[in-house]
């Protein structure tokens, strides 16, 4: 029995002016009808019904003015405010429609469509396909968004002669189609296809995007995308240069249920000309990189994971401008966690890309286990801490260095009724190393013991004093630190505390030095007084400090603020007040209160209208290194949002020690609900072996369900 007999049936003897919500029991699935009115036409085998009318057939709706349904032929002939809610979202309108009774199949005019992500289509005629394809002749496509009874033009649809909505393979079809920019055709094809819009994942091809370069002359990229699975995707990309060869890169990524790998690799098979034009063809010779992270979680106290990252030559990820990374680094791990335990095992390869650097220099780190147990806090306010670790440093040729270290440690802290606020700590570090070091003729190796006690006081005294709604808080801080002297003996190399700076962040540590291999010895006093107005709008605080040793020994760099027995200042303020700005300076002083030694200084915030970022560094010389020499730099960025849709940027970076600006960049960019475009001018004064300074100027352009088109322009590679 067809779609509504048993309504018709019901409804035969009476004429109503509200309809009740029925049933069919004989059809595969239930069917709810709602109408004002209902006219059963026996002779004919029709229904007509009027006012309001509504059918429900699975989990689809369609609302009509009048419905005619002929069950002889299983039609619905609707008319009038025609609606067709579908499933997935999708709303079908039209001024009358012929569908099938499961509403499945069917021709709609002057059809109208509202996707699911607020996407329109509107076209003379629509048809419907099995419930899963919708076919649009003469069509208009866009994701924008216009207000209602207006004549302005969306800022980009596609105009077609025919439209294909694939909702099973998720695909979107259109022949012969025009791509028109506010209301003017900028493109044509007779062939478009894109995925579905609510499709966040497809296998197809990414936009294409070219350039040229002096390194490498035009080049175009070539990208595709391959939907593996919904856990993992390749992405294949083809780069044809006329310099450089052909590169190939490969991104892989794939997540699984405890963990995830991703993996990028590229490679070309050219090589530079030793003796000619640098960028030209010389051999085939295999160039490369490979660029690779995972994590698994093994159980839920245990986890391990890796980063790799190779490449075959110095230069070749600059030139092919994949990275600009100076240092590679390389580590795989194991770790565990079980209440306070915590064991970890680590190996560190470093690949040194930078110029007059040997790779033999730099060190393998195989093994490295650290393993640290905190204990619980005591009702005295104490609480034992133990650290054990195992490392093995290995060169070729250079120093090696082998140390296995403990560390046992109490740590006190109470607080007086009056709020004075002290902290304790009592510790023996133990190191043991062997070191042997061999470079051309000369060999020597050794073992070296190093114990070390150290007893730590600290005191604070917070004071706190509310002004209006503000509360002041004012900090005195001070301490002594207790150790015997020597213990950085000549045999034990240093290598992971070479990297020192003296600031604010670690005057009060027990060790100031980064690693191990370098310690703190003497006695040494260490006092500072901090300062903080916070308030519900905003806030600022501030520190400055100074550190006394007793005796004259030092192990800190020359120049470094520390080596003498009273050391420099060092400080820092922060602002963030009502206002929408933050500043951050960081600061040292001289011992004497003369000069400034560094300057750091972070600005950022602003309006809409204008916001601005600054960064200056300034760092005095240090007189006994040759090497390093007076620094003094800015980075100035400015935003401007002058409208809704437009904005620009600017930003230099500049020496001022050598008066070289090393970068500038300009940037404009117009944004809407559905199109973006970006246009970005790059001047780069970067310059290693055959790497030049370049300009460059780039232009993208975003289209919101259908893709993007960017180019990449080098303009007139610039020689300083």
């Amino acid at each position: 029995m067809r779609l509504f007999v048993v309504i018709a049936l019901i409804f035969v003897f009476s004429d109503l002016l509200r309809a009740e919500e029925l049933s069919s029991s004989d059809t595969k699935s239930a069917v709810f009808f709602k109408a004002d009115e209902l006219e059963n036409q026996q002779d004919t085998e029709k229904v007509i019904a009027r006012g309001n009318v509504e059918i429900v057939h699975e989990d689809q709706i369609l609302r009509a003015d009048s419905v005619l349904y002929d069950r002889v032929r299983d039609k619905i002939y609707a008319s009038g405010n025609v609606t067709l809610l579908q499933p997935d979202g999708d709303v079908l309108f039209s001024d009358t429609a012929e569908i099938t009774g499961d509403l499945r199949e069917g021709i709609l005019e002057n059809i109208r469509i509202l996707l699911a992500d607020n996407s329109r289509a509107v076209a003379t005629t629509g048809r419907l396909r099995e419930g899963k394809i919708t076919n649009l002749e003469r069509v208009s496509y866009s994701p924008c968004q216009i207000c209602p009874n207006t004549e302005k033009k969306p800022t980009w649809q596609i105009n077609a002669q025919r439209m294909s909505h694939n909702k099973q393979s998720k695909i979107v079809e259109y022949r012969n189609a025009f791509l028109e920019l506010y209301g003017l055709p900028v493109a044509y094809t007779p062939y478009l296809l894109h995925p579905d819009p609510k499709v966040k994942r497809k296998t197809g091809l990414l936009p294409i995007y070219n350039g040229s370069s002096s390194q490498l002359g035009w080049f175009v990229n070539i990208p595709y995308f391959i939907a593996l699975d919904q856990d993992k995707d390749l992405t294949v990309e083809l780069m044809p240069t006329a310099k450089g060869g052909q590169v190939v890169k490969n991104q892989y990524r794939q997540r699984f249920s405890r963990g995830f790998l991703e993996l990028e690799l590229s490679g070309t098979a050219t090589s530079l000309s030793p003796g000619g034009t640098k960028g030209d063809l010389h051999d085939n010779n295999f160039r490369g990189h490979v660029k690779a992270s995972t994590r698994f979680d093994l159980t839920e106290d245990w986890r391990t994971g890796a980063d790799i990252w190779l490449t075959s030559d110095d230069l070749y990820m600059k030139r092919y401008e994949i990275s600009n990374e100076n240092v590679l680094k390389n580590s795989l791990f194991i770790e565990g966690f079980r209440g306070n335990h915590h064991i970890e095992g680590r190996t560190y390869f470093w690949r040194d890309l930078r110029s007059g650097k040997s790779q033999d220099d730099m060190p393998v780190i195989l093994p490295m286990i650290n393993y640290h147990l905190v204990g619980p806090v005591t009702k005295w306010g104490g609480n034992f801490d133990f650290k054990g670790s195992l490392v093995s440093l290995t060169r070729e040729p250079g120093a090696d260095s082998r140390r296995v270290s403990l560390e046992n440690s109490w740590n006190q802290r109470n607080v007086s009724r009056s709020g004075h606020v002290f902290e304790a700590h009592a510790s023996l570090e133990t190191d043991l190393y062997y070191v042997s070091q061999s470079e051309n003729s000369n060999s020597s190796e050794g073992t070296e013991t190093r114990i070390h006690p150290r007893l730590g006081l600290e005191w604070r005294y917070p004071l706190e004093s509310l002004i209006g709604n503000s509360s002041v808080v004012l900090e005195p801080i001070g301490g002594v630190m207790l150790s015997p002297r020597g213990g950085n003996s000549d045999v034990i190399s240093n290598e992971d505390s070479q990297a020192f700076e003296f600031d604010d962040t670690n005057l009060l540590s027990r060790n100031m030095f980064p690693g191990r291999d370098r310690i703190g010895v003497g006695q040494r006093l260490f006092y500072g007084f901090g300062f903080g107005v916070y308030s519900s709008e905003g806030y600022s605080s501030g520190f400055l400090g100074q550190t006394y040793h007793f005796n004259n020994e030092t192990v800190f760099p020359a120049g470094s603020g520390v080596d003498e027995k009273a050391s420099d200042f060092v400080g820092r303020v922060i602002l963030k007040p009502a206002l929408p700005i933050e500043a951050i300076y960081r600061f040292q002083i001289d011992n004497k209160g003369s000069r400034f030694k560094r300057n750091s200084l972070h600005i950022n915030g602003g309006l809409q209208l204008l916001k601005i970022e600054v960064n200056y560094d300034q760092i005095n010389a240090n007189n006994s290194d040759e090497s390093f020499t007076d620094r003094e730099e800015i980075y100035l960025g400015l935003r401007s949002q002058f409208s809704s849709s437009w904005s620009a940027d600017a930003s230099l970076t500049h020496d001022l020690v050598n008066g070289f600006t090393s970068e500038q960049k300009l940037g404009l960019t117009y944004s809407d609900d559905c199109f973006q475009f970006k246009t970005l001018y790059n001047r780069t004064f970067f310059r290693d072996r055959e790497i030049e300074p370049n300009d460059a100027l780039y232009f993208q352009l975003i289209f919101k369900n259908l893709g993007n088109f960017q180019t990449s322009s080098m303009l007139n590679s610039r020689k300083n």
